[in-house]
C-alpha cells in the first residue's frame, strides 16, 4: 500500500478515523467517552461531487449531502493547478466527478510560499490523498486545514472509493427500505422482477443509452445496496448483457459509477 495511511490522522490535527466512515478504528473502546464535538471531528471519505453537492441549512452550519454530514473529509484526486497567493497556496484537485480548491495556509516561521508552491507543483498531474475541513471562502467551497500526500499505490484510490460508497450506503440505510415481495422486487420473485423491470423500462426512453443506464443506477442504488445487477439493466432496457456492460464500463471510466459487491453489480453515488 501507499506510504499514506488513514491512520496517520489518528490523534493528530483533529483527525480521527471511524467505522462509520468506512475506516477501521483500533480505539473503539475509548470512543464512548468522546464528546459529540470530538466525534464529529472525524474523516468522512467522499467524492468531490459530494462536496460540490453539499449544502448548509443555515450559515455556519455543517455541510450535508444525502444524509451525510461533511465536516472533516478525505478524498483522492489529481492535482491540476497550483497557485501562489503569498498567504496561501491554492491547489486545484479533480477526481473525475468534479474539482475543488484546497487551501494550504503558509506559516512564515516554518516555510515560505515559494517552497510550498514548489512542493505541490511537483505533484502536478499525480494522484494525491487529501484530508481537511470543508469551509466557505469568499462564498466558494474550499478545503482548509488540509494535508496533501502523493499516492504511490493505485490500490489506495480504489480503497478510498469503496470507503466512500460504504459510508454513503450506511447513511441511506433506513431512509428507504429494500423492496419486498409485495412491491415486486427483482430479488424475491423472478416473475415479479421481470414485470417490475419492464414497467421501469418505460421511464427510460429518453437520452443516449449510456444516460439511460446511468439513470437506472441512480434510481436503484439506494434500494439495491449491493449494487444494481447487470440483469436488471438488461431487462429494463431490453438490451444485451454485452451492451449493458459496455455502457456501464463507460460510466466507470468517467467516474460516474463503481463496481458493487461483485463483478455483476454496479452502483452510483
Amino acid at each position: 500500500m501507499s506510504d499514506v495511511s488513514y491512520d496517520q490522522y489518528n490523534g493528530g490535527g483533529g483527525f480521527s478515523t471511524t467505522s462509520q466512515g468506512g475506516f477501521s478504528n483500533d480505539h473503539q473502546g475509548s470512543s464512548q467517552n468522546q464528546k459529540p464535538s470530538q466525534v464529529r471531528q472525524s474523516l468522512t471519505p467522499v467524492t468531490i461531487k459530494q462536496i460540490n453537492d453539499a449544502t448548509q441549512h443555515v450559515p455556519d452550519a455543517e455541510f450535508k449531502v444525502n444524509n451525510v454530514e461533511l465536516n472533516m473529509i478525505s478524498f483522492v484526486g489529481v492535482v491540476r493547478k497550483v497557485e501562489n497567493t503569498n498567504s496561501t497556496v491554492v491547489v486545484t484537485i479533480e477526481d473525475g466527478t468534479g474539482s475543488i480548491e484546497v487551501r494550504v495556509w503558509i506559516s512564515d516561521q516554518v516555510t515560505t510560499a515559494e517552497q510550498e508552491t514548489q512542493k505541490y507543483e511537483a505533484m502536478l498531474n499525480q494522484y494525491v490523498f487529501v484530508g481537511g475541513s470543508l469551509k466557505l471562502f469568499n462564498n466558494r467551497k474550499s478545503v482548509q486545514n488540509s494535508s496533501i500526500f502523493p499516492i504511490t499505490d493505485s490500490n489506495q484510490i480504489l480503497y478510498h472509493h469503496l470507503s466512500a460508497i460504504e459510508n454513503h450506503l450506511k447513511a441511506q440505510d433506513g431512509s428507504q427500505k429494500r423492496p419486498t415481495a409485495a412491491s415486486g422486487s427483482l430479488f424475491i420473485d423472478d416473475n415479479a422482477g421481470t414485470r417490475t423491470a419492464a414497467a421501469a423500462g418505460s421511464k427510460h426512453t429518453g437520452g443516449s443509452l449510456t444516460d439511460r443506464v446511468l439513470r437506472i443506477l441512480k434510481e436503484n442504488s439506494t434500494n439495491m445496496q449491493e449494487g444494481v445487477p447487470v440483469g436488471y439493466i438488461v431487462q429494463t432496457l431490453g438490451i444485451s448483457r454485452e451492451e449493458a456492460l459496455k455502457h456501464v464500463n463507460n460510466l466507470i471510466e468517467e467516474g460516474k459509477a463503481y463496481a458493487g459487491y461483485d463483478d455483476e453489480s454496479f452502483i452510483c453515488i
